[in-house]
């Protein structure tokens, strides 16, 4: 009897890692163009653990666990092929059920190339949802079915049934049932206790919708201190490094003038540096020792990324002193950051790179950090939708 052996799950954290680079890439505001993303992603991790730019709605951490059970179930198959063909059979199935806001493969259908168990992997290992140790059979083993059926080793036994008929047919859509919110709340709350991610999924901290940053939504308030002193470190570092963008897209819209070029027209960043410089008055000294102490706890290899925390070092000591006002015209800052542009992106500096000055859109990494806000709040609002609901029962 031949074997046939499958893992579901190979390399896929490492996948979402570079295939989340290539997104951020994708959107001008999120570009790391002076190699602080390092920081800016601890700041994501200690706040908001599991999450991902590529995240849309919480469901999926439920869809997903549903179909790689159900591909389990076809033991004669390559489960990684059944896989594939499973979630495309509920991208086909949510488009049918108008489940079109936040859906995987809203624009591509099933021709969509990164699927949400790829997706989704890291957040259901962080979670304690996919626990690893997928069963693997025999092709033909009679009881094999049972076994992969139970799957008690990789998921929880208490984990949501999926809807009657999945995955042709999938319920609810991309809303949680009460009972599905309730269960992925205990999940998420029991599995980053103590992050301000626990916190607002608390019955009555839902953020506000039109609260734009997390230091933004009322409930924050609430938090324990330790979690206060976290989402503090995040603001102020949100808003002195917005600085840092800003004066380094100023010199790009100014090189990108002297060169000629017409093709767009760049935004004020003189008048956006002077809006940061009142918001800098918000901005006191913190105890940035123990900032980069949290933060390497959450990623080590800040402790040696020495050039970038040396800069975010000088930045800061100049702004806090009294420099952001007038940033603009000065020399010292100006300097500062297209040095370490340069020295991060070396020959595709645009800087220096006529021919990539030229195809500048006009913004790169000019947004402020907002550690995941976007993606984190909807799945919040997912969560507390479904909690909030009534007379919804599991199928």
């Amino acid at each position: 009897m031949a074997s046939q052996l499958s893992w579901l799950d190979s390399s896929r954290v490492e996948q979402q890692r570079v295939r989340e680079l290539l997104n951020m890439f994708s959107e001008q505001e999120s570009r790391d163009e002076l190699g602080i993303g390092q920081v800016r992603d601890a700041f994501s991790d200690l706040l908001f653990p599991g999450t991902s730019t590529l995240h849309t709605r919480a469901r999926y951490l439920l869809i997903v666990p549903w179909c790689i059970r159900q591909a389990g179930r076809r033991l004669e198959r390559d489960q990684a092929i059944e896989l594939d063909r499973v979630e495309r059979v509920v991208i086909t199935a949510l488009r049918a059920a108008g489940a079109i806001d936040g859906l995987i493969g809203r624009r591509a259908s099933t021709g969509v190339k990164t699927l949400p168990s790829t997706i989704y992997a890291s957040a259901l290992r962080c979670y304690d949802i996919d626990r690893g140790g997928e069963f693997l059979a025999e092709a033909g083993d009679p009881e094999a079915a049972e076994l992969t059926d139970l799957r008690t080793s990789r998921w929880p036994s208490t984990l949501p049934p999926p809807p009657a008929g999945f995955p042709e047919a999938v319920g609810t859509g991309l809303d949680l049932m009460r009972p599905e919110a309730d269960w992925l709340r205990e999940r998420v709350v029991t599995s980053t206790a103590g992050t301000l991610l626990a916190h607002l999924l608390q019955p009555g901290n839902r953020p506000e919708d039109d609260a734009a940053a997390p230091w933004r939504a009322s409930a924050v308030g609430s938090a324990p201190e330790w979690v206060r002193i976290d989402l503090e470190y995040a603001r102020a570092f949100s808003t002195c490094m917005h600085g840092a963008a800003l004066l380094y897209n100023l010199i790009l819209a100014e090189e990108y003038k002297k060169a000629g070029h017409e093709r767009i027209k760049p935004p004020d960043y003189r008048e956006a540096l002077a809006r940061w410089a009142e918001r800098m008055a918000t901005v006191a000294p913190w105890d940035r020792a123990d900032m980069w102490s949290r933060l390497i706890a959450i990623n080590p290899r800040i402790n040696t990324n020495l050039r970038a925390r040396a800069f975010i070092e000088a930045w800061t000591d100049l702004v806090l002193a009294g420099r952001a006002e007038g940033a603009a015209d000065d020399v010292e800052l100006r300097d500062m950051v297209a040095r370490r542009e340069q020295m991060v992106k070396k020959t595709q500096s645009r800087l220096v790179n006529s021919k990539l000055l030229r195809s500048w859109t006009g913004a790169s990494g000019s947004r402020q950090f907002a550690y995941r806000w976007p993606q984190v709040r909807r799945m919040l609002a997912d969560i507390h939708d479904g909690m909030e609901a009534t007379g919804a029962v599991a199928a």
